[in-house]
């Protein structure tokens, strides 16, 4: 009996759980601001965050089909979900019937029997059928069409047609249903624009890769053939270079040559002149001397 009692969502022993509320200030100060925004305008937000005091009533509100997401603030995959809670919160926004909630299971305490075992998480409790909860596949991506999907497949209002008449389902629920639809019609032909304009920046960014790599071989193949160019014609002007080396030490050669011969030259004249003066001298002597 202990542990039925203890189990029971609504059981006599009174538990003791730490909220966000607590955290705050306490029970007056969560009365104050409960007072204060009675005084304000009713405002649906989007999402709504529930804490360990507003839990457990807003789930088993058994007029309402309540998507809870588990979450915690140190989760990163958490955040990033947070867009895809926020586009079904919008397409639901029209929808009277449907919730969606979130609860920061690392600030607020939760009855055992509605904790996970992993975050992120999320949970359907189905109207009129709260016992009969349904948890989001774990290996199902958590996508707006697959939430969609799910709702639609374990909502409450869906099995629970004998409270209503077939008229006010078409009217009703039908209704939502169908301006769900077009909404998702409309993001669809969204998605499939973008993807249009995504596949033709692809394709203009592939054709101007292209060319690039085009422009970028025929610069290497023009700079190729200026560097073959300039080789060549430092090749043929070191060869003219050597040549004009080569020519400049035959010169000098036959220079110094040509100095060797004229001094030979000059010493045999300058000899031949000193052997004429040298005769005529002798010659004269020997005239006087002949009378």
């Amino acid at each position: 009996a202990f542990i039925r009692n203890f189990s029971s969502p609504y059981s006599h022993l009174q538990r003791y759980l730490v909220g966000e509320d607590d955290r705050k200030g306490g029970e007056d100060e969560a009365k104050h601001l409960e007072q204060q925004q009675q005084k304000r305008p009713p405002q649906r937000r989007l999402i709504t965050e529930l804490t360990t005091s507003s839990f457990v009533a807003s789930i088993m509100d058994q007029q309402m089909d309540v998507l809870l997401f588990y979450y915690t603030q140190w989760c990163g995959f958490c955040s990033v979900l947070n867009h895809v809670l926020i586009q079904l919160a919008r397409l639901l926004q029209g929808n009277g019937t449907i919730t969606v909630a979130r609860v920061n299971v690392a600030r607020n305490d939760l009855p055992w029997e509605f904790m996970v075992d992993h975050v992120p998480s999320i949970l359907l409790f189905p109207r009129y059928r709260k016992p009969l909860s349904v948890k989001y596949p774990d290996n199902l991506p958590i996508t707006l069409p697959n939430l969609l999907r799910f709702i639609l497949q374990h909502s409450g209002s869906l099995h629970h047609r004998n409270r209503s008449s077939v008229g006010a389902q078409g009217s009703g629920l039908g209704g939502v249903l169908h301006s769900e639809f077009l909404a998702l019609q409309r993001e669809v032909q969204t998605l499939h624009h973008a993807r249009e304009r995504l596949s033709q920046q692809l394709a203009q960014l592939w054709r101007e890769n292209r060319q690039l790599k085009f422009d970028k071989r025929r610069t290497e193949q023009s700079l190729e053939r200026q560097v073959q160019e300039k080789s060549q014609q430092l090749a043929e002007a070191l060869g003219r270079l050597q040549q004009l080396a080569d020519a400049s030490e035959t010169l000098l050669n036959e220079n110094m040559l040509l100095k060797v011969l004229l001094r030979a030259l000059k010493n045999r004249t300058e000899a031949e002149e000193q052997a004429e003066v040298e005769r005529e001298e002798t010659g004269q002597e020997k005239s006087h001397q002949a009378p």
